[in-house]
């Protein structure tokens, strides 16, 4: 049997998210600030139901050859290892070793913030996670993300917004948009999800049998309704979130050299 506890906390959840959106929608009227406002508000409620684990923050994202992503407006980290490149109450940068997913934030989806926050997507996707310690590991831990067994943990990507147009039509553009740019399956936005739930389909999740937030070999994108968007895309989130794990990351790949060539040191005789 379901628990009742659990349904009900999602149900508040998500009755609590959507009367801040409509508050923020009605008293809030420059676009700039509902932004900001809306931006803080997912993040908040993400980090009430995330395990500790992980972070919730916004920034930029880097990796060691010195690419570095588009601003992102949700970033999920390990919270408990991750050694910062810059801290700041404006905007935090990452290690991508250290980093789980990324998400943008819209107030509505339609075709020009679709292209935008794939742009995004890419941005961050395409840096590359090699910054580990070299050698033999005591214990090998795999993860199976995209269908397959990963090595080290793969950059996920998700959309959200709090008006949409109607979900099989954001399906159609977005599938559109990556024909366009012949996309593979794990350089693509994983799920999206809108709150509004008046104008059709509100999630484009993948369905393999069951839904799921990352995509397989097999699965394909399903545009569906669903009365509480926000607690499945939470419990889709979740099924990846609570197996998170982050390798220790080799912060000198991201010096360039050894520290000591910027000093007046010799090595020892």
């Amino acid at each position: 049997m379901p628990n009742k506890r659990y349904q009900e906390m999602l149900l508040s959840s998500q009755e609590k998210l959507d009367i801040s959106a409509e508050q923020i929608r009605n008293l809030i009227p420059t676009s700039g600030e509902v932004g900001t406002l809306i931006e803080e508000m997912f993040r908040s409620y993400l980090a009430e139901i995330l395990p500790e684990k992980i972070g919730v923050s916004h920034g930029f994202v880097m990796d060691s050859d010195g690419g570095e992503s588009q601003q992102m407006d949700i970033i999920l980290y390990d919270k408990m290892s991750t050694p910062r490149i810059f801290t700041s109450t404006a905007a935090n940068v990452f290690p991508v070793e250290a980093t789980y997913a990324c998400g943008e934030i819209k107030t509505r989806f339609n075709t020009k913030e679709l292209e935008d926050s794939l742009k995004k997507c890419l941005s961050y996707k395409n840096l590359h996670r090699k910054a580990y310690f070299s050698g033999r590991k005591i214990i090998v831990n795999t993860h199976k993300l995209f269908g397959e067994e990963k090595e080290h943990w793969e950059s996920i990507f998700f959309s959200i917004s709090v008006e949409s147009m109607a979900g099989d039509q954001v399906l159609v553009e977005y599938q559109r948009i990556v024909e366009a740019n012949n996309l593979p399956v794990h350089k693509r936005i994983d799920t999206m999800f809108s709150l509004d739930r008046t104008n059709g389909k509100n999630i484009i999740a993948n369905y393999n049998g069951g839904y799921d937030f990352l995509p397989s070999e097999n699965s394909k994108l399903h545009a569906i309704f669903v009365e509480k968007s926000w607690a499945l895309f939470v419990n889709l989130l979740l099924r990846y979130m609570v197996h998170a794990q982050t390798e220790p990351i080799n912060m000198l790949a991201y010096s360039g050299k050894s520290l000591c060539d910027y000093g007046n040191y010799k090595t020892p005789s």
